[in-house]
């Protein structure tokens, strides 16, 4: 990966899309709704991050899979055509800051058989999801059981704090990312240049481009009812309604400041652990706290309107 990473940030793009084709040796990456949402984010590794060849590497390989994912949405849109004349009724969705509980209580709510959600192992790569006992031979599943392994060994903590299988169901946000407005990338990278225009947007593309894809992933099993987890979506409650509007909306609620706390910890433990009392160490709380506070802010005059979604 590091040959193919530029020297200079201004060089990503095309060295973005070379990449992610040779990955997949897919070709479509449909329409240029993305374009907007990269271009955001390569401007902003050029403001905020350092100029170094870990700081490259780690800005290439964050942002990789939102083409190499839009690659395999596309192929599958074209391949099951069908899928996209599918009906999504009545999605459970589980909100929250980060650290209330969303993921054991969506891990506990996928053992219900009337579910389906999004395994860890599907979302970098949409496909129509085949039977449970095909996944220990596919190729996909077997890459992100080595990726799995790679990562623990490189980031025990991380995976300690928040641990999730190939075969878990897992949240959005990584899906979400194909348009590249998303919370992934300023999560895991320090980025206010690219905050500052993120949190002014409604991901609406976003949302319609994830309904796409669960039609595609959720294909074969149309009569399960979709079991989706992101905290994320306490962000944008809003636009999750315009999209899905039928959607049930299952608030979890933990102490903020403990919650913060916890979630900021995390995070360290994701990027590396910058030493403490560092520049980038001291914004990720504050940075936290802008995200969940404008959330909070949103989500209770959505649920005004809509209580009954809630």
């Amino acid at each position: 990966m590091n040959d193919m990473v530029p020297r200079r940030y201004a060089d990503f793009a095309p060295a973005l899309h070379a990449a992610a084709v040779a990955a997949t040796r897919l070709s479509d990456f449909g329409r240029d709704d993305y374009q907007e949402g990269l271009a955001r984010a390569l401007a902003a590794f050029e403001s905020d991050l350092p100029e170094d060849e870990a700081s490259r590497a780690k800005a290439f390989a964050f942002s990789l899979p939102g083409l190499t994912g839009r690659l395999y949405s596309e192929a599958g849109w074209t391949n099951t055509p069908a899928c996209l004349g599918d009906r999504i009724v009545r999605p459970v969705v589980i909100a929250g800051i980060p650290r209330t509980g969303t993921t054991a209580l969506h891990q506990i709510l996928a053992l219900d058989p009337r579910f389906q959600g999004l395994e860890s192992w599907i979302i970098p790569n949409p496909l129509e999801r085949p039977p449970r006992d095909e996944w220990p031979r596919h190729p996909l599943f077997q890459a992100a059981a080595e990726r799995a392994r790679a990562f623990e060994a490189a980031a025990p903590r991380a995976v300690a704090l928040h641990r999730i299988e190939p075969g878990d169901v897992d949240e959005c946000l990584a899906l979400m990312m194909q348009t590249f407005v998303t919370n992934q990338l300023p999560s895991l990278l320090d980025l206010p240049t690219y905050d500052d225009w993120y949190l002014a947007q409604d991901e609406l593309t976003s949302y319609q481009r994830l309904a796409d894809n669960l039609r595609l992933i959720g294909h074969a099993e149309q009569e399960k009812t979709w079991l989706l987890k992101n905290p994320t979506h306490f962000l944008r409650t809003g636009t999750l309604l315009e999209v899905f509007p039928d959607a049930c909306v299952i608030l979890t609620q933990r102490d903020p400041v403990a919650t913060l706390v916890s979630l900021s910890g995390m995070l360290a433990a994701y990027r590396g652990d910058p030493a403490p009392g560092s520049p980038e160490a001291r914004r990720i709380g504050p940075r936290q706290l802008r995200v969940y506070e404008q959330a909070t802010r949103h989500t209770r005059a959505v649920r005004a309107r809509h209580p009954e979604r809630f």
